[in-house]
């Protein structure tokens, strides 16, 4: 006949067959996992501790109020114009770059 299985009961064997220090070792008392910081896995961070502060201070920043920044047409314009300044070098750089390999390799395939 069917007799429906009851986990406490099984529970309370194993229980009673372990020793007491067994038991000690095996218990967890508190769980630590939330305290560490998450890690990335492809780029580790090796100062735990700063990061740890960074975070509390982030969340300290969020809770106080926060003002909005004034700026002037001219200064929003200087400032995008700095951003895509900076970006067109980089591509500048690429580019250059990307020509260089293709001129060495153009060069390389004439010689053979």
């Amino acid at each position: 006949m069917y007799e429906p299985f009851d986990p406490a009961v099984e529970l309370q064997d194993e229980l009673k067959e372990e020793d007491a220090e067994d038991l000690e070792e095996s218990m967890v008392v508190a769980d630590m996992s939330g305290l560490a910081p998450k890690r990335p896995v492809f780029f580790p961070v090796f100062d735990a501790g700063k990061q740890m502060d960074a975070q509390k201070e982030r969340v300290q920043n969020a809770s106080r109020q926060q003002t909005p920044v004034d700026i002037d047409r001219e200064g929003r314009l200087a400032a995008i114009k700095g951003a895509l300044g900076a970006s067109l070098l980089i591509w500048l750089v690429y580019a250059v770059g990307f020509g260089l390999f293709i001129f060495a390799i153009t060069r390389l395939f004439k010689i053979f």
